[in-house]
């Protein structure tokens, strides 16, 4: 596991070396399936919103970031909440990312939500999979809207801190444009890539445990 993640990070460090040049925010990082075999955690939506956000802010116009993953990004993590909201990212700018927003309970504020994304199949037939779990486990939900009941699931896949929304480094702007996940800093982390998407165990509020691997 050890040598894997060096050869992994390795890896990054090259790529970061050359040109950047993703279509998106750090692209080639939030849609790796490098990470599919890794050990597995279990942790809560309320966990992730404690997390200290990484050194990352929005990169500005015209300087793509292609920032590799580091520290807690390389860990993969299953987490159990509420689906609030949900919608494909389109638009002129959009990665076709399905944008999924979680809450600790089916009562808890909107906002104090987490963001979990399925990148566009074309990226490995594993998404392709996440989205045909979640459309199951959402029944007649559809995108652009408000999750009426709040629908649990859980996914999988390695936490990615999306730090495009916190503002530019030293403006002080709170982030924005994450959706209705802006709470702080910390709301900024996310699941992403998820790689599946399944139906919560009987666990309400599961904490981490040893690692074990995906099934």
């Amino acid at each position: 596991m050890a040598l894997c993640m060096a050869a992994l990070g390795a890896a990054g460090t090259r790529a970061f070396a050359q040109r950047c040049d993703d279509e998106h925010y750090r692209w080639a990082a939030k849609t790796t399936v490098a990470l599919r075999e890794s050990a597995l955690h279990r942790t809560t939506v309320s966990s992730m919103l404690d997390w200290p956000p990484r050194d990352l802010f929005r990169p500005a116009i015209g300087h793509p970031d292609c920032t590799v993953r580091e520290g807690r990004e390389l860990e993969v993590f299953e987490v159990t909440g509420w689906v609030r909201a949900w919608k494909v990212e389109t638009g002129a700018h959009g990665d076709l990312d399905w944008h999924i927003e979680l809450t600790a309970s089916d009562t808890s504020a909107p906002t104090r939500c987490v963001v979990a994304e399925i990148p566009d199949p074309r990226y490995g037939i594993v998404f392709d999979s996440a989205r045909a779990a979640l459309i199951t486990q959402l029944r007649e939900s559809k995108p652009e809207t408000h999750v009426t009941p709040p629908i649990r699931i859980t996914v999988i896949g390695p936490a990615f801190f999306d730090g495009e929304h916190r503002g530019s480094r030293m403006s002080g702007s709170p982030p924005s444009g994450h959706g209705n996940c802006n709470a702080s800093a910390s709301a900024l982390w996310e699941i992403h890539p998820v790689y599946r998407v399944i139906a919560p165990s009987a666990r309400e509020d599961p904490s981490p445990t040893v690692p074990h691997r995906l099934p």
